[in-house]
């Protein structure tokens, strides 16, 4: 039997996380403004409880990458929970030229339940757990173990992880108020070196709306190996399509009386001209075999941009990851992963390191990071300073220096330059 997760409105109270001042989010969430498909987050709850998981942790992804599977951000965290590249081979996510599970709504969601509840477990307070979800496990421990009272709301942690906290119970609070009516996502397995666009084909699922549910296949082909993998379908097509899956030709397209150019290349996605290349212009015989072309779908790890806003440090005699760090206000964890290197490698004099940030005093004036093209940004409600510094990747420094602002106050309507061509 195949493993079809349904999603359900019931919740328990086991499931249910304490908002934490969802007043205090800079950031306004509501029911109408989710951007997530209502399967998309029943899929997300399923995935979450099927771990034992609380499903509420399905409102994270919101405040992480406003559930755009495809999210990349100018510091390289991927995908809808924005797992880094070193904390993804860490829990031995995929990520080769074939996969990429950091884009996929099961292996990240998995992932991410897995490393939420290890952080719960370790300091017993969802809040806590969040918090270094955000800023890492070692900020938190540090501000414990500094704190008179050791507990969320009255320890000291990095700006952001104070604003991340009420922007996640904000959504939170806007996720339990969703109504549910549309059709649920399963996931089923299915067997390696399997095209989804025979599968899209066989089983009468769109193959753009198959295509769209599983970005992780970057080919959109499952990769060969041992292993099964975990695609997600329309839950009204599941059985079909989990059946489909273990009997089909996995690699050609088999012809069937009544089969045209361009009903194949509906129901496969892939365009008549390049379906005629591909078979040298010659339609088989029903009972024949049709191959398809290598998918020309760009793939969703394609706008992994360089990353911007940040300022190259040398290492000095006698620094550490820690006290580098420090300089702008992060931990070790953060240099290592933005430096894509583990927290324990040693470094070394002459070393040059990325840090994103203000210049630390004496290593000159804010780095203006510059584009192609003059990008300006016209402030909205609920914007701040430190929110377009993130969503840009620069520094609040350099928005202030550019406009010659004395303060971070914003009005709605200003135009602000974000980066000077």
């Amino acid at each position: 039997m195949f493993p079809l997760l349904h999603g359900t409105s019931g919740r328990t109270e086991a499931e249910i996380i304490p908002l934490h001042a969802p007043h205090l989010s800079d950031l306004v969430y509501t029911p109408e403004g989710c951007p997530a498909e209502t399967g998309t987050m029943r899929l997300l709850e399923a995935l979450l409880r099927s771990q034992g998981a609380p499903s509420d942790l399905a409102a994270l992804p919101w405040v992480e990458s406003s559930y755009y599977v495809g999210d990349y951000s100018r510091v390289g965290a991927a995908g809808p929970w924005q797992f880094m590249s070193g904390t993804a081979r860490h829990f031995r996510m995929n990520m080769t030229d074939e996969i990429d599970e950091r884009y996929s709504w099961t292996a990240s969601t998995r992932t991410a339940s897995d490393y939420l509840l290890y952080l719960n477990r370790l300091f017993d307070d969802w809040h806590l757990a969040i918090a270094a979800y955000n800023c890492g496990e070692g900020v938190v421990q540090r501000a414990l173990s500094n704190a008179q009272r050791k507990e969320y709301g009255m320890i000291e942690l990095p700006g952001e992880t104070d604003v991340f906290v009420p922007r996640y119970s904000a959504a939170l609070q806007a996720v339990r108020q969703l109504e549910r009516e549309e059709p649920e996502l399963s996931a089923i397995l299915v067997p390696p070196g399997l095209d989804l666009r025979l599968l899209a084909a066989e089983s009468g699922i769109d193959p753009e709306v198959l295509a769209g549910y599983n970005r992780g296949f970057l080919r959109e082909v499952t990769p060969v190996g041992q292993r099964n993998w975990e695609v997600v379908v329309p839950s009204s097509r599941a059985s079909m399509a989990f059946q489909t899956a273990w009997s089909i030709r996995r690699d050609r397209y088999v012809v069937k009386s009544g089969d045209s150019w361009t009903s194949v290349g509906l129901a496969t996605g892939v365009p008549v001209n390049d379906l005629r290349e591909a078979n040298n212009s010659a339609m088989p015989f029903p009972g024949g075999y049709m191959f398809l072309p290598e998918s020309v779908r760009v793939p969703v790890n394609s706008n992994a941009a360089a990353s911007a806003g940040f300022f190259q440090y040398t290492v000095r005699s006698g620094d550490s990851l820690g006290g580098i760090g420090a300089l702008v206000g992060v931990s070790s964890r953060e240099v290592a992963l933005w430096n894509d290197m583990s927290v324990a490698a040693i470094i070394h004099p002459g070393q040059k390191l990325l840090l994103r940030g203000t210049p630390a005093e004496g290593s000159g004036a804010v780095t203006i990071v510059r584009a192609t093209r003059e990008v300006t940004h016209v402030v909205q409600a609920g914007d701040s300073m430190w929110a377009l510094s993130q969503e840009y990747g620069v520094t609040v420094e350099q928005i202030m220096e550019l406009n010659s602002k004395d303060s971070a106050d914003l009005s709605i309507g200003e135009n602000l330059i974000i980066k000077p061509e």
